[in-house]
Parts: C-alpha cells; sequence; structure tokens
C-alpha cells in the first residue's frame, strides 16, 4: 500500500512538472518546490540528484528538457503532431523573416508560437526545418512572383549551354560580363543567376531583379566550366586559430608558421568581403586575376577613405 502511495505520488509530481514545462513557466525554484518533501537530506546536492532523476524518467518517453540560467526548457513534447512539407515550407519562411518584422512585441509572439509548435514536431520534421533554414539552395521561387518571368528565362538559359552576355546593376552602375549560366539559385530574400565568368576565373551570382539584358552567343560551352579556386595564405595568430569553411582544405601550417588554404567555389564577392577583414595577416595566393581583383577593391576602399 505505502509502495502504491509513494508511486501516486510521484506520477502526480511528473504531472506538475509537465504541466510547468509546457506553460514554460518551469522556473529552477518553482521545480525545486514540487520535489522538496522527496528528501530527507535538503541538500543542494541531493535536491539535484532526486530532480535528474524524474527528467531522467521524462527521457524514457522521448520528452526532452534543458536549462537555460534559471528555468526549464521543453524541447520535446510526450505527442507529435503530423506536418505536410507545405507546412514546413511555410514555418521556415516564417523563422526567416523573423528578425524583419516591425514591433519588437509582434516578434516575440511569433517566437513563442514557432517554439510552441518546434515541441510538437518529430526527429524528422526537426531535421527537415533545419535543412530549410541553413541550406543557401532552399527553393524559394515560388515566393518571387514578380520575376517569375524572368526566372524562367535564366532557368532556360541554364540548359541551352550557350556563352552569354549579361547586362546587370550593382551599387547603381551598369556592368557586363561574358559567361556561362550554370544554375538559379534561391534564398528567402533573392533569386540569383550563378554565372562562371572565364576571363576572371569565377563564379557569380547575379540578383536576378538586377539583370538588364541577357545576350545568347552563336557558340556554345564545349566542356564543363572549371570550378573557382582560390589559394590563400594566412599568417601569424590568424595561421593557429582560423577554421576552416565547409568548401575549404589546407595541408596544414608550413615550416615559415603560414596556413596555405585551397578554397572552392564561394561566392566571390563574400570570399573577398571576409578576406579583407583579415587585412595585413592574409595573401592571395592564385589565381593571379582574382589577386588583383582584391588588390583594387582594397585600393578602392582607401581611396573612399583618404576623400572622406
Amino acid at each position: 500500500m505505502k509502495n502504491t502511495k509513494k508511486l501516486n505520488e510521484g506520477c502526480l509530481k511528473i504531472f506538475r512538472l509537465l504541466q510547468l514545462l509546457y506553460e514554460d513557466k518551469a522556473e529552477y525554484n518553482d521545480v525545486i518546490e514540487i520535489f522538496m518533501d522527496e528528501s530527507y537530506d535538503q541538500t543542494p546536492n541531493n535536491l539535484q540528484v532526486n530532480i535528474n532523476k524524474y527528467f531522467n524518467t521524462l527521457k524514457i518517453f522521448g520528452i526532452k528538457v534543458k536549462k537555460e540560467k534559471n528555468k526549464f526548457k521543453l524541447l520535446s513534447g510526450l505527442y507529435s503532431m503530423y506536418f505536410t512539407m507545405d507546412d514546413l515550407k511555410s514555418i521556415s519562411l516564417i523563422m526567416s523573416y523573423l528578425n524583419y518584422f516591425p514591433e519588437i512585441d509582434m516578434t516575440q509572439n511569433i517566437e513563442k508560437f514557432l517554439e510552441s509548435i518546434e515541441i510538437r514536431m518529430n526527429n524528422e520534421d526537426k531535421k527537415t526545418i533545419s535543412i530549410m533554414n541553413t541550406n543557401p539552395n532552399y527553393d524559394f521561387s515560388f515566393y518571387y512572383s514578380d520575376i517569375r518571368e524572368q526566372i524562367a528565362h535564366c532557368e532556360q538559359i541554364c540548359k541551352e549551354n550557350f556563352f552569354i552576355v549579361v547586362l546587370y546593376k550593382k551599387n547603381g552602375k551598369e556592368h557586363q560580363c561574358k559567361c556561362t549560366a550554370k544554375e538559379v539559385l534561391y534564398n528567402s530574400k533573392t533569386a540569383y543567376l550563378k554565372v562562371y565568368e572565364a576571363n576572371s576565373m569565377q563564379n557569380l551570382e547575379i540578383p536576378i531583379g538586377s539583370i538588364l539584358a541577357i545576350n545568347s552567343l552563336p557558340q556554345k560551352s564545349t566542356s564543363m566550366e572549371m570550378s573557382t579556386t582560390v589559394v590563400y595564405k594566412l599568417k601569424n595568430r590568424l595561421a593557429k586559430t582560423y577554421n576552416l569553411k565547409e568548401n575549404e582544405r589546407t595541408n596544414g601550417i608550413d615550416e615559415k608558421g603560414e596556413l596555405i588554404v585551397v578554397n572552392k567555389n564561394e561566392d566571390f564577392d563574400n570570399l573577398i568581403s571576409r578576406l579583407m577583414r583579415y587585412a595585413g595577416n592574409c595573401e592571395i595566393m592564385s589565381p593571379k586575376p582574382i589577386r588583383e581583383k582584391m588588390q583594387a577593391v582594397i585600393n578602392e576602399t582607401l581611396a573612399n577613405y583618404e576623400s572622406e
């Protein structure tokens, strides 16, 4: 009879804990109060051991909890809801624009709403959402109704594999490049035409909305275009602390204490912008056109500072 009573008391405590977790009110002190009478020796260590025992019980049922400062947060619920792919796309889109809402209160309310949904997702749906939020090639084409015809034109050009001349605007100026169209890319804000420009040996991602004209040339690309490979070296402390990106490799630090990095297919503008932050601790070794381009960007930046 005593064992039954003790079991019932333990179940009630679990239900009280679940209620606090689902209401997002599981403050550490409130959780302690639930389990306070469970231990004769009310030392902090014994209380924590007792609390851990109940949280381990929740894990058996697939309920995951984490502690943030002085509060316990629910990571997964007792049951999961069914989400279609359209549901997950909509949730991902809301997540991607969360920081662009004009009112802080609205943003916070939507954050709470998204948290309550995520708790009720199974592991497969959580993985799908994570891929949607981190993969820059996720297809948001359904969102670009205003440039749908331009997107369709770019997709067709990529299939035809002709050399093309693209006229587009960048920083208020018109630019022109002879290139080969590779693919159309999407993220949550912009659709891009990815091209390979042979003269500079680089991949460019041109916002489709900025393209003024595309003219196809009579000759086709007869072979696979070279991938953009940039080799640069890092010096001093940066050589020891630098973390390689997903598209990079290295053979380690050489006898001079320099780290030689081989970078493949990173967007050229992003790469230049990143390497410029390393200042004198970074030097592009090859190819020569990209090294000269980076030097030109640095000189232009310095000239702008001097003219102010």
